[in-house]
């Protein structure tokens, strides 16, 4: 039990490393504004929870 518990945060990291770069290339700076504004905000919601589910999980563990 205490083994797919120390995995599930690496997954959901590797999950968050994958959306964040695909986050990044939607992105457009020159303008500042998503190439496609719906899957840029899908992108950022799941990036942002992502993030939060691991933090909060290493807050509990700690």
């Amino acid at each position: 039990m205490n083994n797919e518990k120390n995995g599930f945060p690496m997954i959901l990291g590797i999950l968050a490393v994958i959306i964040g770069v695909a986050l990044y290339k939607e992105f457009d700076f020159e303008t500042f504004r998503f190439k496609k504004v719906g899957l840029g905000i899908v992108y950022l919601i799941t990036f942002v929870g992502l993030v939060t589910v691991i933090v909060r999980s290493r807050i509990s563990k700690g």
